[in-house]
């Protein structure tokens, strides 16, 4: 994959040379002790992302709530010459891109209609046509609903509607550090023990 030093933003260039520190940890929570905690601190030492629980990648997910956050301008600036992968359809994405998309920050998720704009997964047989939030407010909707409208109404790449990045990282880490080459930038691991990760954020250089 070609990246052109035309394609690295001034601010993409400003995080050049930053660490990320991961940390490990085991919540106390009431609700999750026990799991495993995932955090994320910027080269400041603020911490900028966190996840818990297991099942799917909490590396790839605090650093792929970083990358969308940090690189929202540049996400949205991509163009749809720069998914040279993506096959015709939704859903058909490349691998590249993979975990990206974008959504319409007007969009309520709650007026969704259940079975027409997401599948019907509620409770019983009382769900269909009523609205996510009716259903939710009824007892028989536990947010599925809600999660698949948010994700049926995306768009894996920018439009004039789409204007917020997100990125899914719990699919891998590798396809968030993919996304991030798109912004010019990638990760270099410089420190690794049970508990903290440390990475340096590197440029692409032009193939």
């Amino acid at each position: 994959m070609k990246i052109l030093k035309t394609r690295r933003s001034k601010n993409a260039r400003l995080h050049i040379g930053e660490t990320l520190t991961i940390r490990w940890g085991v919540s106390r929570g009431q609700n999750t002790a026990g799991y495993t905690t995932c955090s994320l601190k910027n080269g400041n030492g603020k911490r900028v992302a966190g996840c818990n629980g297991g099942g799917y990648d909490l590396r790839g997910t605090v650093v792929g709530d970083w990358v969308a956050r940090t690189f929202a301008d540049e996400l949205r600036a991509l163009k749809e010459g720069d998914f040279p992968d993506r096959r015709a359809g939704r859903g058909k994405g490349g691998p590249e891109l993979y975990g990206l998309t974008f959504h319409d920050p007007t969009y309520d998720p709650g007026k969704a209609v259940v079975g027409k704009d997401c599948l019907d997964r509620t409770l019983g047989e009382g769900g269909e046509g009523q609205t996510v939030k009716e259903a939710e407010e009824a007892g028989v909707s536990f947010g599925l609903e809600r999660y698949q409208a948010f994700y049926e109404a995306s768009s894996p790449v920018p439009t004039s509607r789409h204007r917020i990045p997100l990125i899914d990282g719990a699919c891998g880490l590798s396809s968030v550090l993919a996304i991030l080459r798109r912004v010019g930038l990638e990760l270099h691991k410089v420190q690794s023990t049970s508990k903290i990760e440390k990475y340096e954020v590197v440029a692409v250089e032009a193939d």
